[in-house]
């Protein structure tokens, strides 16, 4: 993944219920989607609930914008 393109938090284009996004996880990264935080948390980072499948699974977890990258 020589490109990685930085997702953007909603403060840079607005809030995107939904949106389609890649998930770091366990060294690998997995298609998915994330709904965003209403604001940013006191660590200065947006973090949102992301939803994906890894290995057949549906995984639901609170990421923050570090692992989350655009799809």
């Amino acid at each position: 993944m020589g490109n990685v393109v930085w997702l953007r938090p909603p403060d840079e284009e607005g809030p995107a219920p939904g949106r389609p996004c890649l998930v770091h996880s366990e060294d690998e990264w997995w298609e998915g989607t994330v709904v965003w935080e209403e604001a940013r948390r006191q660590d200065g980072l947006w973090w949102g609930t992301a939803t994906y499948r890894k290995r057949g699974e549906q995984v639901t977890e609170v990421h923050s914008q570090h692992d989350l990258r655009a799809r």
